[in-house]
């Protein structure tokens, strides 16, 4: 599913505009991209948990050149689902 698929589903349960979700959306998404980089969790309640991760170094060998070299280590964002979403991810 696209952005735009996302936004007109939504649009289509709630009964909003599709100009009213997507801002929604782009504040919602906003919000949780500023408190990741503040370095804060982001918890939503039934769903799950977004926050930053540390990466360790990492080795890997270019398979063309055959030249071993490393990654620095760096924060990447993740993501953990919550047990509600999990089980409701599990229905049939």
């Amino acid at each position: 599913m696209t952005r735009s698929q996302l936004i007109t589903q939504v649009a289509q349960t709630t009964g909003m505009s599709e100009a009213v979700v997507e801002t929604v959306m782009d504040g919602v998404f906003d919000t949780i991209v500023d408190k990741l980089r503040e370095g804060e969790k982001v918890t939503i309640a039934g769903f799950g948990r977004f926050e930053m991760r540390e990466r360790k170094t990492k080795s890997f060998t270019n398979p063309k050149t055959k030249v071993a070299s490393q990654l620095a280590p760096t924060t990447i964002p993740g993501f953990k689902a919550s047990g509600r979403l999990k089980e409701r991810l599990a229905e049939e």
